[in-house]
């Protein structure tokens, strides 16, 4: 049972973490002298991890095998699942 309770743990030390960042963010964007800069780097970060979404799937999209240029390429093997012959 020794695992079932660390995973307890992880979970409420997780969920307390997150609210503590969330109200020292908070604190910070409202309450302190450095509100601009909070902004700025938060706008920073959204926008780094957008265009990074969209370059991981343009490479995605780059480096992936297109099913045209893998069907032509075993056109010549027989047996292979997919291929219909009629």
């Amino acid at each position: 049972m020794q695992h079932g309770s660390g995973r307890r743990a992880m979970g409420i030390v997780v969920f307390i973490a997150s609210i503590a960042a969330f109200m020292l963010y908070a604190w910070l964007l409202l309450a302190s002298e450095w509100s601009m800069l909070i902004i700025k780097y938060t706008t920073l970060m959204l926008v780094a991890c957008i265009a990074g979404i969209f370059a991981w799937l343009g490479l995605s999209i780059a480096i992936a095998r297109s099913k045209s240029s893998s069907s032509s390429s075993s056109s010549g093997r027989s047996g292979d699942v997919g291929e219909h012959k009629g």
